[in-house]
């Protein structure tokens, strides 16, 4: 009896027929003799599991108790059904087998503290606490993956209109009046923001500026203020800009 385990079956805790016929030193035919008189007495799932077939199978290949090889079918006993097993055999091994399971396996869970109740709800708290903190940092990453805000594509081009201005020497250029250099201008600051941080669709076609992943602004404002046009591009601004300068000397 002292070799009595109790077993775990989908998180019940359980007894087999057969572990309780070798506890009370009886054949386990008494003991389903016992339950099929007292079937009615015992609703099933309340004080017994019933397996057969696959359920059985898979149990048995779980390996947590060593079962007949002939054997069809198998009750597991729950907490209530153990006792009420013992109770209706009525003898004093299975009174001492009740003793046994109350006193080892399923003895009452005393009142706790409030010392233990204190330490348990700290517990609780702190494990929410973590569990938010996990959700904050997979929500903090999956929002810096997500494309650029509205406001933020809009900063964004307001920066490269400036950069493109500073470059091209200021709106009453002649450069920046030259709509064909202005616009290579922003189109080259675009087309290098692109290469920088893989701006393409699946194919290899660029995308526009505001598929810019968010967790990449700071980089991307970092690489506009350092932006310097190409030699070609920068010989056109020359070359416009002194035009310019001739005109009004």
């Amino acid at each position: 009896m002292n070799d009595l385990k109790v077993i775990e079956y989908r998180n019940i805790r359980v007894l087999t027929t057969q572990q309780l016929a070798e506890a009370y030193g009886a054949n386990a035919d008494t003991v389903t003799k016992n339950f099929n008189r007292n079937k009615d007495r015992y609703m099933e799932g309340k004080h017994f599991i019933c397996l057969k077939g696959d359920d059985l199978k898979a149990f048995r290949a779980n390996g947590q108790i060593d079962l007949l090889p002939n054997l069809n079918t198998l009750y597991l006993w729950t907490e209530k059904g153990a006792f009420l097993h013992a109770k209706s055999l009525n003898t004093d091994k299975a009174w001492e087998v009740y003793d046994h399971l109350v006193d080892t396996y399923f003895e009452a869970k005393k009142p706790l503290t409030q010392l233990e109740i204190l330490q348990q709800s700290v517990e609780v708290l702190n494990r929410h606490e973590r569990e938010i903190q996990q959700i904050d940092t997979r929500m903090d990453k999956l929002e810096f993956d997500i494309p650029l805000y509205g406001s933020e594509a809009d900063e964004l081009s307001n920066h490269v209109k400036r950069k493109g201005v500073q470059v091209l020497g200021g709106k009453q250029s002649e450069a920046y009046q030259d709509t064909e250099i202005r616009s290579k201008v922003y189109r080259d600051i675009y087309d290098q923001i692109k290469r920088e941080f893989g701006i393409y669709d699946d194919t290899g076609r660029p995308k526009s500026y505001k598929a810019l992943k968010r967790k990449y602004i700071a980089d991307a404002h970092e690489l506009i203020d350092c932006y310097e046009a190409p030699t070609y591009l920068m010989e056109l601004i020359e070359v416009a800009n002194a035009q310019m300068n001739l005109g009004v000397a």
